[in-house]
């Protein structure tokens, strides 16, 4: 679903609760991820940033832009191709 998302150029903005977010999204450059720490999530910080993302369009634009070249290195044809030429090494 996430990759889905940023490949429409939804900017994504989820917490780090999971390792897989930490190799899709890239904080501040194609979405926004919220650390886990030991209190917890912030629910102020995670605020501050949408804040930040929703006042700037620009803002806004690069990171969709970034999103749905992020997508791209998970449709069924990049990893296709990464498999082939994997195997064609192999040979």
């Amino acid at each position: 679903m996430l990759l889905e998302c940023m490949s429409f150029g939804v900017v994504p903005a989820v917490y780090g609760s999971y390792s897989a977010v930490y190799d899709i999204v890239e904080d501040g450059k194609n979405g926004l991820i919220l650390p886990y720490d030991k209190k917890g999530y912030n629910a102020a910080l995670m605020a501050e940033k949408l804040s930040v993302l929703m006042q700037s369009s620009d803002e806004r634009q690069r990171m969709a832009e970034n999103a749905i070249v992020t997508s791209r290195k998970y449709s069924l044809d990049f990893v296709y191709q990464s498999w082939e030429k994997l195997f064609d090494s192999l040979f």
